[in-house]
């Protein structure tokens, strides 16, 4: 099972590299707190993510993540069709979600240098994409733009070493997403009915995403540069296209985007920095 996993992880990974993309679905990037103590408060921020969790006592937690993507601009129509799109970034896609969560911690051993923790939560959100074919300076851009919502429910184990100094965790989010109020231009699946008509199956059933992540911080107690690598591939896709002449795991994937890679500064308040050797 593993092993099936991780060769759609890559599979995924390397389409995209050549692939023009259509992504209705760009997960937000993994809260990984590792929160240790009562009140203690880690937050971080990067160009596209905005996240928080809250020690309400000594084993549970709260936190807020938020997302946003720029892409595409309307006020310049000639210039923001870009076909550079690559394993990381997506110029083309618009959109992002809010999300919270209720979770479990558990410092490990009795220097709590390791943490364990889950969390389980909630959000929705909403994207929108260009098509491929928008390439022309007197095009109307909505005519090419596919645009969806989407709920979500997650959950979020993570394991992961904390130190003064530098921090590093794995962590496997599992996402239940349902897609709905889909909109197509009228262009975007121009002279395409059979792809339109695979396309509008995501719509069909719940998507259930296995987006593992790399979590690495390194600085000094309160303020680390955080950097993360994730992945995100869709467990049941099979289930959608079962025609064996069609290429349903290339199709499927070029709507969701497979690996993401974000880098920021993570604030930690907390008391125990004050209390622990060197």
């Amino acid at each position: 099972m593993k092993s099936t996993i991780y060769a759609a992880l890559l599979c995924g990974a390397a389409f995209a590299v050549s692939s023009c993309n259509k992504h209705i679905y760009v997960p937000n990037q993994v809260n990984v707190p590792l929160l240790k103590e009562k009140y203690e408060f880690k937050g971080s921020v990067t160009p596209s993510n905005l996240q928080a969790a809250f020690a309400i006592t000594d084993h549970i937690a709260v936190m807020a993540n938020g997302q946003y993507l720029w892409g595409f601009s309307y006020a310049d129509p000639g210039n923001n069709f870009r076909d550079d799109d690559g394993i990381l970034h997506d110029n083309n896609t618009r959109g992002g979600l809010v999300e919270g969560a209720v979770g479990f911690f558990q410092p490990i051993g009795s220097a709590k240098k390791a943490v364990f923790d889950v969390y389980a939560g909630y959000g929705s959100g909403h994207f929108k994409t260009l098509t491929g074919e928008y390439k022309s300076d007197n095009a109307v851009l909505n005519d090419y733009v596919i645009q969806n919502r989407f709920s979500k429910v997650f959950v979020q184990p993570s394991f992961g070493f904390v130190h003064r100094v530098v921090e590093a965790a794995f962590s496997s989010r599992f996402s239940f997403i349902n897609f709905y109020d889909s909109n197509i231009g009228m262009k975007a699946f121009e002279n395409q009915a059979t792809e339109q008509s695979k396309y509008m199956k995501i719509y069909d059933k719940s998507v259930v995403f296995y987006e593992p992540a790399f979590t690495v911080r390194v600085g000094y107690k309160y303020v680390k540069f955080q950097a993360q690598l994730q992945f995100s591939t869709a467990l049941n896709r099979n289930s959608f296209y079962n025609n064996n002449t069609y290429d349903y795991n290339n199709s499927f994937n070029e709507y969701f985007q497979p690996v993401n890679f974000n880098m920021g500064v993570a604030v930690d308040l907390a008391k125990w920095y004050n209390h622990v050797r060197r």
